[in-house]
């Protein structure tokens, strides 16, 4: 049945990228077409079963890349400016996700992000290791979990 599946998709896939490309000079491109479009179909399966929201992704990419792109020229100034404030401390979220699965991504999500990490998550707290003592890393972890909220179709923080 799933082989069958699978068959189908690739088929329609391959279908599309004829019409839109009915010339056999890009046939590369739509290999790579069909085989992309392929594990997305597959991939977004697997994400709706855990309750992520695939369409949503985007706009998370979006802002997890601005916030990577910031977070590392802080990272980055503060190892090349020794003036600049360096004093570690662990706080505490409470999160207020009630999925699992939500809770575990704002955690690695975190961890990604230059100048935190995840420490510990059990069960709803989770422990941050952040850079500066006082910054406003706090109200960047209530971001980051209602960034998720949205993504995972829940309510936020």
């Amino acid at each position: 049945m799933m082989a069958r599946h699978i068959l189908v998709w690739i088929g329609l896939l391959t279908l599309a990228w004829l019409i839109l490309e009915p010339s056999w000079s890009a046939w590369a491109a739509g290999v790579l077409a069909v085989t992309t479009g392929m594990a997305l179909r597959l991939y977004a399966g697997r994400l709706r079963r855990i309750g992520l929201h695939p369409l949503r992704l985007p706009r998370f990419g979006l802002y997890f890349l601005a916030q990577s792109v910031s977070g590392g020229w802080d990272v980055s100034r503060r190892a090349l400016t020794p003036a600049l404030p360096l004093s570690p401390d662990l706080i505490t979220h409470h999160l207020s996700l009630s999925s699992q699965s939500a809770r575990v991504f704002v955690s690695n999500a975190l961890s990604l992000l230059p100048g935190t990490i995840a420490a510990d998550l059990r069960g709803h707290v989770l422990i941050v290791h952040v850079l500066v003592t006082g910054s406003d890393a706090e109200a960047r972890v209530r971001t980051l979990e209602a960034r998720v909220a949205h993504l995972f179709g829940a309510e936020g923080p």
